[in-house]
Protein backbone atom coordinates (compact mmCIF):
# COMPACT_ATOMS: atom_id res chain seq x y z
CA UNK A 1 0.00 0.00 0.00
CA UNK A 2 1.45 3.31 -1.22
CA UNK A 3 2.48 5.57 1.75
CA UNK A 4 1.98 9.67 1.41
CA UNK A 5 3.62 11.82 3.87
CA UNK A 6 3.89 15.67 3.50
CA UNK A 7 6.68 17.28 4.96
CA UNK A 8 7.17 21.38 5.51
CA UNK A 9 11.42 22.25 4.87
CA UNK A 10 12.88 25.31 5.66
CA UNK A 11 16.14 26.66 4.40
CA UNK A 12 16.85 22.91 2.88
CA UNK A 13 17.96 23.61 -0.66
CA UNK A 14 20.80 21.42 -0.75
CA UNK A 15 19.20 18.30 1.19
CA UNK A 16 16.06 18.97 -1.54
CA UNK A 17 18.26 18.53 -4.48
CA UNK A 18 19.45 15.42 -3.55
CA UNK A 19 15.79 13.77 -2.78
CA UNK A 20 13.23 15.56 -4.61
CA UNK A 21 12.22 16.94 -7.92
CA UNK A 22 10.57 20.24 -7.89
CA UNK A 23 7.28 20.77 -8.85
CA UNK A 24 4.79 23.71 -8.25
CA UNK A 25 6.20 26.87 -7.56
CA UNK A 26 4.48 30.23 -6.44
CA UNK A 27 5.62 31.91 -3.24
CA UNK A 28 5.71 28.14 -1.57
CA UNK A 29 7.76 25.45 -3.85
CA UNK A 30 6.68 22.61 -3.66
CA UNK A 31 8.87 18.98 -4.27
CA UNK A 32 8.37 15.44 -4.76
CA UNK A 33 10.00 12.32 -3.98
CA UNK A 34 8.16 8.83 -5.11
CA UNK A 35 10.35 6.01 -3.58
CA UNK A 36 8.89 2.73 -3.83
CA UNK A 37 5.69 2.48 -2.00
CA UNK A 38 6.48 5.88 -0.55
CA UNK A 39 5.39 9.32 -1.74
CA UNK A 40 6.59 12.17 -0.04
CA UNK A 41 6.18 16.00 -1.06
CA UNK A 42 7.94 18.84 0.48
CA UNK A 43 6.76 22.06 0.59
CA UNK A 44 9.44 24.87 1.23
CA UNK A 45 8.34 29.13 1.72
CA UNK A 46 10.15 30.50 -1.22
CA UNK A 47 8.80 33.57 -0.66
CA UNK A 48 10.12 33.89 3.42
CA UNK A 49 11.11 36.03 4.98
CA UNK A 50 10.01 38.83 2.86
CA UNK A 51 6.23 37.40 3.83
CA UNK A 52 4.99 35.62 6.35
CA UNK A 53 2.33 33.93 5.04
CA UNK A 54 4.33 31.79 2.52
CA UNK A 55 5.79 30.16 6.37
CA UNK A 56 2.67 29.31 7.61
CA UNK A 57 0.54 28.51 4.60
CA UNK A 58 3.78 25.73 3.47
CA UNK A 59 3.53 24.38 7.31
CA UNK A 60 -0.27 23.83 7.57
CA UNK A 61 -1.10 20.67 5.76
CA UNK A 62 2.72 19.09 7.01
CA UNK A 63 3.19 16.03 9.12
CA UNK A 64 6.03 16.76 9.86
CA UNK A 65 9.28 19.29 9.27
CA UNK A 66 12.74 18.92 8.32
CA UNK A 67 14.19 22.45 8.96
CA UNK A 68 18.58 23.99 8.81
CA UNK A 69 19.39 25.17 11.88
CA UNK A 70 22.69 26.31 11.17
CA UNK A 71 22.32 29.61 11.47
CA UNK A 72 20.59 30.78 14.47
CA UNK A 73 19.14 33.84 13.51
CA UNK A 74 15.80 36.21 13.25
CA UNK A 75 14.05 34.08 10.51
CA UNK A 76 15.15 30.77 11.99
CA UNK A 77 13.41 31.97 15.71
CA UNK A 78 10.62 33.15 13.39
CA UNK A 79 10.17 29.68 11.87
CA UNK A 80 10.33 28.25 15.42
CA UNK A 81 7.96 29.96 17.08
CA UNK A 82 5.51 29.25 13.78
CA UNK A 83 6.13 25.56 14.61
CA UNK A 84 5.52 25.64 17.72
CA UNK A 85 1.68 27.63 17.41
CA UNK A 86 1.28 25.32 14.57
CA UNK A 87 1.60 22.67 16.85
CA UNK A 88 4.38 20.68 14.47
CA UNK A 89 5.59 18.14 16.92
CA UNK A 90 7.43 15.81 14.83
CA UNK A 91 10.47 16.49 12.96
CA UNK A 92 14.22 16.81 12.58
CA UNK A 93 16.50 19.92 12.64
CA UNK A 94 19.54 19.52 10.52
CA UNK A 95 23.04 20.24 11.73
CA UNK A 96 26.80 20.41 10.51
CA UNK A 97 27.83 21.50 14.18
CA UNK A 98 27.39 19.40 17.16
CA UNK A 99 28.00 22.24 19.16
CA UNK A 100 24.31 23.76 17.75
CA UNK A 101 22.54 20.84 19.04
CA UNK A 102 22.80 22.01 22.91
CA UNK A 103 21.46 25.43 21.99
CA UNK A 104 18.20 24.36 19.82
CA UNK A 105 17.65 21.97 22.54
CA UNK A 106 17.31 24.95 25.06
CA UNK A 107 15.43 26.86 22.56
CA UNK A 108 13.10 24.30 21.86
CA UNK A 109 13.08 22.60 25.50
CA UNK A 110 9.00 23.85 26.32
CA UNK A 111 7.48 23.90 22.53
CA UNK A 112 6.22 21.16 20.01
CA UNK A 113 10.02 20.86 19.00
CA UNK A 114 11.09 19.58 21.90
CA UNK A 115 11.04 15.87 21.07
CA UNK A 116 12.73 16.50 16.94
CA UNK A 117 15.52 14.41 16.07
CA UNK A 118 18.93 15.84 14.95
CA UNK A 119 20.16 14.85 11.46
CA UNK A 120 23.74 16.17 10.14
CA UNK A 121 24.68 12.96 7.45
CA UNK A 122 23.75 12.73 3.95
CA UNK A 123 20.47 13.44 2.77
CA UNK A 124 19.42 10.18 1.52
CA UNK A 125 20.48 8.60 5.03
CA UNK A 126 17.23 10.56 6.36
CA UNK A 127 14.80 9.01 4.26
CA UNK A 128 14.69 5.57 6.04
CA UNK A 129 14.03 7.82 9.29
CA UNK A 130 11.20 9.67 7.10
CA UNK A 131 10.04 6.03 6.25
CA UNK A 132 8.64 5.48 9.77
CA UNK A 133 7.02 8.68 10.11
CA UNK A 134 3.07 8.13 9.56
CA UNK A 135 0.40 10.55 8.00
CA UNK A 136 -2.35 11.23 10.63
CA UNK A 137 -5.45 12.36 9.47
CA UNK A 138 -7.00 15.55 10.54
CA UNK A 139 -10.76 14.74 9.77
CA UNK A 140 -12.64 12.10 9.67
CA UNK A 141 -14.66 13.41 6.42
CA UNK A 142 -13.42 13.83 3.13
CA UNK A 143 -11.92 17.31 3.29
CA UNK A 144 -9.59 18.72 0.46
CA UNK A 145 -7.55 21.85 0.71
CA UNK A 146 -6.74 23.42 -2.49
CA UNK A 147 -3.60 25.38 -2.63
CA UNK A 148 -2.87 26.15 -6.42
CA UNK A 149 -5.37 25.48 -9.22
CA UNK A 150 -5.48 26.87 -12.60
CA UNK A 151 -7.51 26.15 -16.30
CA UNK A 152 -6.76 23.85 -18.69
CA UNK A 153 -7.76 23.49 -21.98
CA UNK A 154 -10.31 20.47 -22.80
CA UNK A 155 -9.98 19.22 -19.36
CA UNK A 156 -11.56 22.73 -17.52
CA UNK A 157 -10.43 23.84 -14.21
CA UNK A 158 -7.76 21.86 -12.21
CA UNK A 159 -7.20 22.55 -8.31
CA UNK A 160 -3.74 20.80 -6.63
CA UNK A 161 -3.81 20.31 -2.73
CA UNK A 162 -3.72 17.86 -0.13
CA UNK A 163 -6.35 15.06 1.13
CA UNK A 164 -6.46 15.93 4.61
CA UNK A 165 -9.34 13.53 5.73
CA UNK A 166 -11.38 10.98 4.55
CA UNK A 167 -10.60 10.06 0.87
CA UNK A 168 -12.37 11.96 -2.56
CA UNK A 169 -13.93 9.91 -4.98
CA UNK A 170 -14.15 10.33 -8.66
CA UNK A 171 -17.46 11.14 -9.63
CA UNK A 172 -18.04 12.91 -6.13
CA UNK A 173 -20.12 15.63 -5.67
CA UNK A 174 -18.49 18.25 -3.00
CA UNK A 175 -19.23 21.70 -1.67
CA UNK A 176 -16.06 24.26 -1.89
CA UNK A 177 -15.85 26.16 0.73
CA UNK A 178 -16.31 29.82 0.92
CA UNK A 179 -18.10 29.85 -2.12
CA UNK A 180 -20.65 27.38 -0.61
CA UNK A 181 -20.40 25.91 -4.22
CA UNK A 182 -21.54 22.28 -5.15
CA UNK A 183 -18.80 20.63 -7.39
CA UNK A 184 -18.05 17.90 -8.94
CA UNK A 185 -15.04 15.86 -9.27
CA UNK A 186 -14.59 14.97 -12.81
CA UNK A 187 -10.86 12.99 -11.97
CA UNK A 188 -8.62 12.59 -9.90
CA UNK A 189 -4.38 12.43 -11.10
CA UNK A 190 -1.97 11.40 -7.87
CA UNK A 191 1.60 11.37 -9.57
CA UNK A 192 0.76 12.52 -12.80
CA UNK A 193 -1.54 9.05 -13.08
CA UNK A 194 -5.14 8.71 -13.04
CA UNK A 195 -6.77 7.54 -9.84
CA UNK A 196 -10.61 6.51 -9.02
CA UNK A 197 -10.01 7.88 -5.21
CA UNK A 198 -7.51 9.03 -3.33
CA UNK A 199 -7.26 8.69 0.48
CA UNK A 200 -5.96 11.09 3.25
CA UNK A 201 -2.60 12.24 3.10
CA UNK A 202 -2.11 12.27 -0.63
CA UNK A 203 -1.95 15.27 -2.99
CA UNK A 204 -4.08 15.22 -5.73
CA UNK A 205 -5.10 17.62 -8.79
CA UNK A 206 -8.79 17.01 -9.58
CA UNK A 207 -10.56 18.02 -12.43
CA UNK A 208 -13.67 20.33 -11.31
CA UNK A 209 -16.90 20.64 -12.66
CA UNK A 210 -19.13 23.47 -12.34
CA UNK A 211 -16.26 25.88 -10.73
CA UNK A 212 -14.20 28.12 -12.97
CA UNK A 213 -10.59 28.70 -11.61
CA UNK A 214 -11.31 32.79 -11.34
CA UNK A 215 -13.37 31.44 -8.43
CA UNK A 216 -10.90 29.52 -6.62
CA UNK A 217 -8.61 30.88 -3.88
CA UNK A 218 -6.07 29.12 -1.92
CA UNK A 219 -7.15 27.79 1.76
CA UNK A 220 -10.06 26.74 0.30
CA UNK A 221 -11.45 23.35 0.84
CA UNK A 222 -13.20 20.48 -0.70
CA UNK A 223 -15.75 18.52 1.59
CA UNK A 224 -19.02 16.50 1.88
CA UNK A 225 -20.10 18.02 4.63
CA UNK A 226 -21.80 21.83 5.14
CA UNK A 227 -19.08 24.15 6.50
CA UNK A 228 -19.41 26.34 9.34
CA UNK A 229 -17.80 29.96 9.50
CA UNK A 230 -16.34 32.61 12.27
CA UNK A 231 -16.34 36.02 11.58
CA UNK A 232 -17.27 37.69 14.88
CA UNK A 233 -16.50 35.90 18.46
CA UNK A 234 -15.36 35.80 21.92
CA UNK A 235 -11.94 34.59 21.90
CA UNK A 236 -8.91 34.66 24.07
CA UNK A 237 -5.48 35.45 22.60
CA UNK A 238 -2.62 33.60 23.54
CA UNK A 239 0.68 35.10 23.43
CA UNK A 240 3.70 33.00 22.35
CA UNK A 241 6.53 32.82 25.17
CA UNK A 242 8.82 34.15 22.73
CA UNK A 243 6.67 37.14 21.58
CA UNK A 244 7.28 40.85 23.92
CA UNK A 245 3.74 41.72 22.93
CA UNK A 246 1.03 42.27 25.49
CA UNK A 247 -2.06 40.73 25.36
CA UNK A 248 -3.54 44.46 25.87
CA UNK A 249 -1.46 46.11 23.36
CA UNK A 250 -3.14 43.89 20.84
CA UNK A 251 -5.84 45.78 18.29
CA UNK A 252 -4.96 44.63 14.90
CA UNK A 253 -4.24 40.94 14.05
CA UNK A 254 -3.92 38.57 10.91
CA UNK A 255 -4.74 35.04 11.09
CA UNK A 256 -1.85 33.23 9.55
CA UNK A 257 -4.18 29.71 9.60
CA UNK A 258 -5.55 27.29 7.33
CA UNK A 259 -3.53 28.74 4.37
CA UNK A 260 -5.65 32.56 4.91
CA UNK A 261 -4.15 35.71 5.90
CA UNK A 262 -6.64 37.85 6.32
CA UNK A 263 -7.14 41.03 8.63
CA UNK A 264 -9.40 41.35 11.76
CA UNK A 265 -9.45 43.81 15.01
CA UNK A 266 -9.67 42.55 18.80
CA UNK A 267 -11.49 44.26 21.55
CA UNK A 268 -10.06 43.02 24.64
CA UNK A 269 -12.05 39.09 24.23
CA UNK A 270 -14.02 40.10 21.00
CA UNK A 271 -12.15 39.43 17.73
CA UNK A 272 -14.12 40.56 14.69
CA UNK A 273 -12.52 39.47 11.09
CA UNK A 274 -12.70 41.32 8.11
CA UNK A 275 -14.27 38.02 6.32
CA UNK A 276 -15.35 34.83 7.91
CA UNK A 277 -12.81 31.72 8.44
CA UNK A 278 -13.76 28.32 8.55
CA UNK A 279 -14.02 27.03 11.66
CA UNK A 280 -12.71 23.80 11.19
CA UNK A 281 -9.99 24.22 14.37
CA UNK A 282 -10.19 24.96 18.10
CA UNK A 283 -7.32 27.78 17.85
CA UNK A 284 -6.14 30.18 15.18
CA UNK A 285 -2.43 31.01 14.61
CA UNK A 286 -2.31 34.88 14.31
CA UNK A 287 0.46 37.48 13.34
CA UNK A 288 1.58 41.38 12.82
CA UNK A 289 3.52 42.93 10.35
CA UNK A 290 4.71 45.45 13.02
CA UNK A 291 6.57 43.30 15.53
CA UNK A 292 9.04 40.65 15.67
CA UNK A 293 8.52 37.71 15.29
CA UNK A 294 5.39 38.75 12.95
CA UNK A 295 3.84 35.34 14.40
CA UNK A 296 3.09 36.19 17.90
CA UNK A 297 -0.03 34.02 19.21
CA UNK A 298 -3.08 32.03 19.19
CA UNK A 299 -6.49 32.66 19.56
CA UNK A 300 -8.94 30.18 21.29
CA UNK A 301 -11.89 30.12 19.15
CA UNK A 302 -13.96 27.32 21.15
Amino acid sequence: MIKNLTVFTYDAADFLKVVAKKGTESDITLYHRKDGENVYTFLSPSRFPEKVSPLTDAMYPADIAIVNADQINRDFGEVVVAMDLMGISRGYFLVSSPEKIDVIKKMTANTAMRNFGFFSGNPMELLPELDKEKHVPRFQNTMVLIDHFFKVKSVGTVALGFVLGGQVEKHQKLICSYADKEVQVRSIQVQDEDQESAQSGVRVGLALKNMDAEELERGMFLSNSPFQYLSSFNGKLEISPFSKLNADEVQEIFVSDEMRYQRGMVDKSSIQLEKPILKIKNTLVVSTPNRSPRIFGRIRTD
